[in-house]
């Protein structure tokens, strides 16, 4: 799929996902949710290595995308202060897209996709709860935790159409993405799941100071703990794009942003 064709498709899949998500009293007060079109670039090609006709896979592609950004309302909700109708909204939104994958998949009798995507939101879910509880044994299992609520969606996805060709670059590509996330919302003051984990395991003596009441050297301690998950990441990414072939110039140019222009978060 030529480069010209992969954007005009991802355009044309985020533009199916407006127009199937907009509800203009939700937006009218609440942030209007990111669609993140490196993730549909993904799904479009793993859906290269299949018969599917694209009338067929485009639907399939919006109600993986729509899944994926009720789960991040419901994250958001969590991890904002929010009057009490935006959070309702807010968790609103997120049943409402929800809903959406289901309709979407129906309209084209694939109740086997169904069942994938309803499966994954379970394992997410446990998932989270593990991760906002902090029930891990330790950090690397909270790191896996954490890792697993961003690329599961994609993972049984691929897993499901049998494309798993690039399915460890991706899962790394998106791993990365969340890290640097987390990191820019730790320097910006937001809050940071990523960051309460890394104080519960490293700093186990502050786990009752609230996160933006620590030390600067504590928090010094934090962003460097954080920087050294961000390089591991950015390692197997970079190995995974080597050892694949034929990647679209578009995510090749991404992969590179995404791992040369990063070192200033961690200042």
């Amino acid at each position: 799929m030529a480069l010209c064709l992969y954007e005009q498709k991802t355009d044309s899949i985020r533009k199916m996902i407006e127009s199937k998500m907009y509800h203009h009293f939700l937006f009218d007060h609440i942030e209007s949710p990111q669609i993140d079109e490196d993730r549909i670039l993904m799904l479009l090609m793993a859906m290269e290595d299949t018969r599917i006709p694209a009338e067929k896979y485009e639907h399939q592609i919006t109600s993986a995308m729509l899944v994926q950004i009720a789960l991040d309302i419901h994250d958001k909700v969590a991890g904002q202060q929010k009057t009490l109708t935006e959070r309702q909204l807010s968790v609103l939104a997120g049943d409402y897209f929800s809903g959406l994958y289901y309709h979407t998949l129906a309209e084209i009798g694939d109740t086997n996709l169904i069942r994938t995507l309803a499966h994954a939101i379970k394992l997410i879910n446990e998932y989270k709860i593990s991760v906002y509880r902090m029930e891990a044994s330790d950090l690397d299992e909270f790191m896996e935790d954490f890792k697993k609520i961003g690329t599961t969606v994609i993972e049984k996805f691929c897993r499901h159409f049998q494309t798993t060709r690039h399915i460890h670059l991706f899962k790394e590509l998106l791993n990365l993405k969340k890290l640097l996330a987390e990191m820019e919302n730790f320097n910006r003051g937001r809050h940071s799941i990523l960051f309460e984990g890394l104080k519960h395991f490293c700093l186990p003596q502050k786990k009752s100071i609230p996160l933006f009441n620590l030390s600067q050297r504590d928090r010094h301690c934090l962003k460097e703990i954080c920087s050294r998950f961000i390089d591991q990441s950015k390692k197997v990414l970079m190995e995974e794009s080597l050892r694949a072939s034929g990647l679209p110039g578009v995510l090749s140019g991404r992969i590179k942003d995404l791992t040369s222009n990063y070192r200033h978060l961690a200042t």
